[in-house]
């Protein structure tokens, strides 16, 4: 199966209904095997905020995180170069708050323990985490 076709497929699904359960779970399991963590997770999270109880979107969360727990250890070259090819994160790491808090980062003592305090550079330190662009702890 050829995964950017089915990604291509169920985002025409998602177009006529945006909040079908079984077409995002799909969705989150095709980022998933193209290895885009970052929007896997995003999805099958838009899954359980609609669906709490809906055991895929359980499922493959699980899986998500179990695989960037798995190349935490180890770096994934091509992961890493196809998450850099992504827009939304070629945008993230754009900021100059997230530039600063990267720098930050790799310079002891941390002096980003103010930045880690704010939720939406949280957010996108996570995301850069789940594409595999940084490692966190």
């Amino acid at each position: 199966m050829e995964f950017s076709r089915a990604l291509v497929d169920v985002d025409k699904a998602l177009e006529l209904e945006p909040n079908h359960i079984r077409a995002l779970v799909r969705k989150g399991n095709v980022h998933y095997m193209l290895k885009e963590y970052h929007k896997s997770t995003e999805t099958f999270q838009k899954v359980l905020q609609l669906d709490p109880n809906n055991d895929e979107a359980k499922e493959g969360n699980q899986k998500v995180m179990a695989a960037i727990n798995s190349t935490s250890d180890k770096p994934d070259e091509e992961g890493k170069r196809h998450a850099m090819a992504d827009p939304e994160i070629q945008g993230i790491l754009r900021y100059p708050t997230i530039q600063q808090v990267l720098k930050d980062l790799q310079e002891p003592p941390n002096g980003s323990q103010g930045y880690l305090r704010d939720p939406k550079i949280m957010a996108a330190l996570s995301k850069l985490a789940a594409a595999g662009v940084i490692r966190l702890g």
